[in-house]
């Protein structure tokens, strides 16, 4: 079971529904669960587990993307200055701001009421949806007008996708 808050916008004055989560499982919680679903031990686990963030900064390096099975790909992005620059002679890496790690999760065709469009793997065909009262998003209520407790109009998020792990 997955859990949803209410958020008013306060810019389109509307509500609209965000994921909420009700803990934040760790690396030792995954592989304890793991190990009940395989021949592999919860240490042994934990000791892929642990090497991962090592190899994947030294594949990303070294100009790999890293595809992982199921769950997506990672690759490195840049952030640059605004300004660009006029000639392609002119490009350089001090123009650089920021790099960062982007995550592509890996997509299937969905079934039942998602059937026609493309789904990522780690959403499960069958997720139900229950409201959960008081979380953090729900703090805006009292800002907003006086609802009936509905959401947006086809539903839909302005926050930037639920990004929040434990809201």
């Amino acid at each position: 079971m997955a859990f949803f808050g209410k958020k008013f916008i306060k810019v389109t004055e509307k509500w609209v529904p965000v994921v909420k989560s009700v803990s934040n499982y760790d690396a030792k919680r995954l592989a304890k669960d793991i190990e009940k679903e395989s021949t592999v031990s919860q240490t042994d686990v934990m000791a892929v587990l642990n090497a991962i963030p090592n190899v994947m900064t030294r594949y990303l390096a070294e100009g790999h993307s890293v595809k992982l099975d199921g769950i997506g790909s990672f690759h490195l992005t840049f952030e640059c200055k605004k300004t660009g620059v006029d000639t392609p002679e002119e490009v350089s890496i001090d123009q650089v701001t920021n790099i960062k790690v982007q995550f592509r999760p890996t997509m299937k065709a969905g079934v039942g009421s998602q059937k026609g469009k493309r789904i990522n793997t780690l959403i499960a065909d069958d997720i139900e949806w229950t409201y959960l009262p008081g979380t953090k998003a729900d703090a805006t209520d009292e800002d907003a007008p006086d609802t009936d407790g509905g959401g947006t109009e086809g539903g839909g998020s302005n926050n930037g996708g639920g990004d929040d792990l434990v809201g």
